[in-house]
């Protein structure tokens, strides 16, 4: 698994792993959270391409207490988890565990309180799916999958399958194989994948074809996305 970087993060335009061909992991903790244009808000960069108006993204986003980034709009649409803490907007208050998706050309200013923490997603939701999305996961309905495996779908559609994964201590998956990208984002626990280690704050994304197993010792929740959610804008 590599990590490629055509420009470095320094840089104004930057493209980072945006190689859908290319296996790519990162383990929690291995990347800093560096700073953003607004004061008390970092990210932590998993793949970028493009300025501060990217044309694709995902990232860990984290607001100190008191924090905001100014108003802007979302050309490509916008996917995010709350993590930690109160993430808000004229939309509501948006507390650990919601799932919220934004449409293409929606337009926010973001703010905390208390402190926050996200994991989102830019410029990979498509110009026909208009309305905004907001989901609960603490009080949704997860289904059983399988004996220690438990899922619940954030999003489906013609290019993507998207779910949050709760795998129980001792789970292990048979051997895995998906026609389009598969990416990974380990929100608690421990995941091994494809018999690595991978904490929470770890994310990997798999070319179209790769042969995937997935266990934990401990148990782990984990959000996955099956098909690259590539949107041209």
């Amino acid at each position: 698994m590599t990590t490629t970087d055509t420009k470095t993060a320094s840089q104004e335009y930057i493209e980072w792993n945006v190689d859908l061909a290319v296996p790519i992991a990162v383990s929690g903790g291995s990347l800093p959270f560096s700073d953003t244009p607004m004061v008390g808000v970092k990210r932590m960069m998993f793949e970028r391409r493009g300025d501060e108006i990217a044309r694709r993204a995902t990232s860990c986003v984290r607001y100190a207490e008191g924090s905001s980034f100014k108003p802007h709009s979302h050309p490509g649409g916008e996917e995010y988890i709350v993590l930690d803490g109160t993430f808000s907007d004229h939309n509501g208050d948006f507390t650990k565990g919601w799932y919220v998706r934004n449409p293409v050309g929606s337009t926010h200013a973001p703010f905390t309180k208390e402190g926050c923490e996200i994991f989102v997603k830019l410029s990979q939701v498509p110009s026909n799916e208009p309305d905004y999305f907001y989901l609960n996961t603490h009080e949704a309905d997860w289904k059983a999958v399988e004996d220690k495996h438990f899922q619940l779908q954030l999003w489906q559609s013609d290019i993507e399958n998207t779910t949050l994964n709760q795998f129980k201590a001792g789970y292990t998956s048979t051997v895995i194989k998906h026609d389009e990208v598969t990416e990974f984002f380990v929100l608690s626990g421990t995941a091994i994948i494809n018999d690595v280690s991978y904490e929470h704050h770890s994310w990997m994304r798999f070319p179209a074809g790769t042969t995937i197993t997935v266990s934990t010792t401990l148990g782990a929740v984990v959000y996955q996305k099956i098909g690259s959610g590539e949107v041209r804008v």
